[in-house]
């Protein structure tokens, strides 16, 4: 219902009690004010509905925040592996214009031992300690692989402990190898054949099987972008850096340069 008035020329002012239905007036010149009461009923929440809205809080935050903090955690990770791969590119970049190389595997080769390419790197990339090979105190932890890795039926991590190393200035561990070739980086990668779970396959007289797999690397350089701090894996933390005639890095590009995503896979030394 609707309701219409006019104030009369000494009205001060209208109160209007209205539950739904809509008032509707004409003010004259000497009206001061109008005030107006609705009955609104107002909204309240019991102590069960609050409770119960807590409690779905709780558990969808329990859902999302590991995988919010593993992906934050990964954001950190690939962020350091690309800080440390530049620093890398320029310090070879640099070595090999210092010292007149044609190549990284002028570098990189059979006449140069470990401890010399690191000291000849020294002068390009900032080490605050380096550890000669079976020396020890730079690699001070084992490194886990990419994926479960087997070998005699056990899973195994990779021992780099002795290894020609040094810590950067940022807290990065690096070690570096050269491969057996004379400067061309040509060489051919012998092994022994594994099944699953890293059991020698062997042939029908009984011997091991040997795979020869050629190459082109002329060395390599594994990178534990946080140093002992975890995981200690490689594709997550720890990354194996092949060294090539004009660059480095892989055949491929390596993954933390086109994505954020890690791919590995967690798992404990020993297991069958």
């Amino acid at each position: 219902m609707k309701h219409n008035f006019t104030l009369n020329i000494d009205a001060t002012h209208v109160d209007t009690y209205d539950n739904i239905r809509c008032t509707v007036f004409t003010l004259t010149e000497s009206a001061t004010h109008v005030t107006h009461f609705d009955n609104i009923r107002k909204a309240a929440f019991t102590l069960a509905e609050v409770l119960i809205t807590l409690g779905i809080i709780g558990i969808v935050a329990a859902m999302t925040m590991p995988t919010l903090i593993a992906n934050y955690k990964n954001k950190v990770l690939v962020n350091q592996a690309k800080n440390s791969y530049s620093l890398l590119s320029n310090a070879l970049m640099l070595s090999k214009s210092r010292n007149g190389y044609d190549s990284y595997g002028d570098l990189f080769n059979s006449a140069h031992t470990n401890d010399e390419i690191i000291d000849i790197l020294s002068k390009d990339l900032k080490m605050v300690k380096i550890c000669k090979e079976n020396q020890g105190g730079c690699w001070k932890w084992k490194t886990k692989y990419s994926k479960k890795t087997y070998r005699n039926g056990k899973t195994v991590y990779q021992d780099l402990t002795k290894k020609s190393s040094a810590v950067l200035s940022d807290g990065s561990v690096v070690m570096l190898n050269t491969f057996n070739h004379n400067g061309d980086c040509n060489w051919v990668h012998s092994y022994n054949k594994v099944d699953d779970k890293g059991n020698p396959v062997k042939d029908g007289n009984g011997n091991n099987i040997v795979i020869n797999n050629p190459e082109t690397r002329c060395g390599h350089i594994i990178i534990d972008v946080n140093g002992a701090k975890g995981p200690n894996q490689l594709d997550a933390d720890t990354w194996d850096i092949g060294v090539y005639p004009q660059y480095i890095g892989t055949k491929g590009a390596l993954k933390f340069l086109n994505s954020d995503k890690l791919e590995y896979e967690n798992y404990q030394e020993g297991e069958e």
